[in-house]
């Protein structure tokens, strides 16, 4: 498991193919886009959505009050801000980012 230190938050990021409108109804009319792998890496890179998976222990304690969000929360973050990191054990990516690229929690 990848534990994010200090200020950091670990994220992890919504796939580009469930995100995106146009990947979106892509998918839903069972029809598949044509991208070269870097084509897809470089917009899965770019994407900017993501939900909190861990919390380093000194996250927002910089600017004082409470965390403005949590474990588990859908979150926007700075496009292209992190460090991609794979998890050896899912095998998934996730990005570890400082708190302060946190723009705003999605709530519903």
């Amino acid at each position: 498991m990848i534990t994010p230190c200090g200020h950091r938050i670990l994220i992890r990021v919504k796939d580009i193919t469930e995100y995106d409108p146009v990947y979106k109804k892509a998918k839903e009319a069972g029809l598949a886009l044509a991208d070269t792998h870097e084509d897809h890496q470089r917009k899965q890179v770019g994407m900017d959505k993501g939900e909190v998976v861990s919390i380093g222990t000194t996250a927002f304690k910089d600017f004082g009050g409470d965390p403005w969000c949590k474990i588990g929360d859908t979150v926007l973050f700075a496009k292209y801000a992190g460090k991609i990191v794979d998890d050896p054990e899912d095998n998934k990516k996730y990005i570890v980012l400082n708190d302060e690229d946190i723009v705003c929690v999605l709530r519903s």
